[in-house]
């Protein structure tokens, strides 16, 4: 019997193998992102995967249907519970701050109940400010159930991009999908279409940057579910924002006078509104910081001067009216002291102060 290994063959059919599994892998399209041993074997994440690509205790996943299958919100609903979503951005996620210590920590720390039954609210705030994101959110979260979401916003949520964000380009079949059915005007939508997803992104070595990812996401519940922690451990920013501002009046070098309505896409929150169905929203327009020394005559902060800022509140007012639903705005209800290194992120004492405030009207929503 000739058992001598003969290298040549052996690599020739290695690269065989590989290449018919690369071609099954890409006919099948198995959906390999909705897989997760969260909420199966571990529980699920209490905020959406994100941090540093360098940092090997955090992955930075761009993925919709990933994201979500990690998130607790995807664990079976109980019949005891009020399930409540917090929508936005970092600002809802929590940077720089502990689990407990964000919105939907403090909220949950509330302990409201409603006719026997415990109000749980959900963090899927993620660091970017985008409604066009917020919409690929509402997409995903109208399947577990919620029976009220709170959606988050910012002047610069509702700003028309022209650059596309990771995210939206790691989900820009569902993004153009959107853009198109509801006609929004969108920046990079010319660019979304031109995107294509060709045979080989959708094989193994075309997928290698998202799998080894999902892998890396996967390894890190064993940590999630020994220490609870999400997040590698950061020192907290307690430092408060300069009470001074700079004078530049424009704002992404817009000039004062200028009208905001073609920069920013209205039509996206009536989108919104569509795709929830007939889930109850609760729109919500974010605190900021409000300086109060040298040229805070001319400028709110950092990210907005006042003409602008101003011009904003308006316009969402009035785009508002058109639905007969909820909107809160809670532009200038947190203390400057409660702000931490950028002008719409709060520390754990603001965190706290925006739940009790919003609380009356989520219990009137859903204790009618």
């Amino acid at each position: 019997m000739n058992t001598r290994v003969r290298p040549i063959a052996v690599i020739v059919k290695a690269v065989c193998l590989f290449i018919v599994i690369n071609l099954v892998y890409g006919l099948m399209e198995p959906p390999i992102a909705e897989i997760s041993a969260y909420n199966v074997f571990v529980p699920g994440l209490e905020r959406t995967p994100f941090g540093n690509k360098d940092d090997p205790y955090t992955v930075v996943i761009d993925n919709a249907d990933a994201m979500f299958a990690s998130h607790e919100i995807s664990a079976e609903k109980q019949p005891d519970e009020i399930r409540v979503a917090l929508i936005g951005d970092s600002s809802i996620w929590g940077e720089s701050l502990s689990l407990e210590n964000t919105l939907s920590g403090k909220w949950n720390q509330l302990g409201s109940q409603c006719g026997g039954k415990k109000i749980k609210v959900y963090n899927l705030g993620y660091p970017h400010p985008s409604i066009i994101k917020d919409l690929i959110f509402f997409d995903e979260v109208k399947s577990r159930q919620p029976d009220v979401i709170i959606w988050f916003v910012t002047l610069n949520t509702l700003m028309n991009q022209y650059r596309l964000h990771p995210f939206l380009a790691g989900n820009h079949e569902r993004v153009l999908k959107i853009v198109e059915k509801y006609n929004i005007s969108f920046g990079p939508r010319k660019a979304l279409s031109e995107q294509k997803t060709g045979f080989y992104e959708k094989t193994l070595v075309g997928q290698r940057s998202l799998l080894a990812r999902l892998i890396k996401l996967q390894t890190l519940s064993l940590i999630w579910s020994a220490t609870g922690v999400d997040i590698h451990a950061e020192p907290a920013i307690t430092k408060m924002l300069a009470p001074d501002v700079d004078k530049d009046t424009t704002y992404r070098a817009i000039e004062p006078g200028s009208d905001l309505r073609e920069s920013l896409l209205l039509d996206a929150i009536d989108a919104g509104f569509d795709i929830a169905g007939e889930t109850p929203i609760l729109l919500v327009n974010e605190p900021i910081f409000i300086a109060n020394g040298l040229h805070s005559d001319v400028r709110y902060n950092d990210f907005y001067p006042r003409w602008a800022y101003d011009q904003y509140r308006d316009l969402l007012l009035k785009q508002t009216q058109k639905f007969p639903f909820n909107y809160l705005d809670m532009w200038n209800t947190i203390p400057l002291e409660n702000f931490i290194d950028t002008p719409l992120h709060l520390n754990a004492e603001g965190e706290r102060l925006l739940a009790e405030r919003i609380n009356p009207t989520l219990l009137s929503m859903v204790c009618p």
